[in-house]
């Protein structure tokens, strides 16, 4: 737990902090590097339209279930979690959010659940989605970890990079719970290269100083066809 406070803590505080320079280190070159290291422009382009099915144990309780998440960019995502005796669907259509439960009539989503989807998706962002975004992201050097720090419609996700490798190894999202800041830290681990993208195949999650979740990947379609309807309630 003091690793996770420490990580916790070091995003804020290198975000008010001056920018370091390390060896001239700016945005553009580390979203390049990262772009290299997870496989290069042209295989990252396979992640526009994406259909990832991720095994996890809810920790609180020892559940067990299913998620599947389907990304299209810019900005579409549903989520599928399948539990034994229950589900659970959250479609983001731009800036309209939805839920479903156990089958039954999809409702529109509260703001805060909005906000939760829309941090969910950015955490999903590519680097080459992030690099798209680039004129909105702020960069931090501190050791060998660097923070790239993008706020999207009040949303603010700080995605941290390992100097050594290039890759995201960490993800800190930000939200406003009845009026209070609440963050959300997924760490990632176990890469591989897919069909030529790097892929991480565990997550490991927590809300605030609690170990909520951990994920381990079953399978991933690359370019996988979605279209509009896609995100909208069956």
């Amino acid at each position: 737990m003091k690793l996770l406070s420490r990580i916790i803590l070091i995003v804020p505080l290198l975000i008010l902090s001056h920018p370091v320079s390390s060896q001239s280190l700016d945005r553009e070159t580390v979203l390049e590097r990262v772009i290299h290291a997870y496989g290069g422009e042209e295989n990252l382009r396979k992640l526009d339209s994406v259909v990832q099915e991720w095994g996890f144990v809810a920790l609180m309780g020892n559940r067990h279930g299913t998620d599947i998440r389907s990304i299209r960019i810019p900005g579409q995502l549903k989520v599928e979690l399948r539990y034994p005796d229950k589900t659970e669907t959250r479609l983001l259509n731009g800036d309209t959010g939805r839920v479903i439960f156990n089958g039954g009539v999809a409702q529109i989503a509260a703001q805060r659940q909005t906000d939760a989807m829309r941090l969910q998706l950015m955490r999903l962002y590519s680097p080459l989605v992030l690099r798209d975004r680039s004129e909105s992201i702020k960069l931090v050097v501190d050791g060998d970890f660097c923070a790239l720090t993008l706020v999207e419609n009040g949303v603010q996700a700080d995605y941290l990079v390992n100097q050594e490798t290039w890759r995201i190894e960490k993800v800190v999202g930000a939200l406003k719970i009845n009026g209070a800041e609440m963050r959300f830290l997924t760490e990632y681990s176990d890469f591989k290269f897919v069909d030529g993208v790097l892929v991480h195949q565990k997550e490991n999650k927590f809300a605030g100083n609690v170990n909520t979740a951990k994920l381990l990947l079953r399978q991933i379609t690359f370019d996988a066809g979605l279209d509009d309807a896609s995100f909208l309630p069956e």
